[in-house]
């Protein structure tokens, strides 16, 4: 079942980071620089076939 969401996941992960970077780039805040990496890291998980 992971497996088959996991792409999904991705796909809409990224996106989502690209906006987050553009948003800590206009307006940084401290949340927004720890959601950024928080992002980050999960999508590195997955590409790296962590979880």
């Amino acid at each position: 079942m992971w497996w088959k969401i996991r792409y999904h996941i991705k796909g809409v992960l990224f996106p989502l980071i690209c906006v987050q970077f553009i948003r800590t780039l206009l307006f940084p805040t401290g949340l927004d620089v720890i959601l950024l990496f928080v992002l980050f890291l999960a999508y590195l998980g997955i590409l790296l076939e962590m979880y």
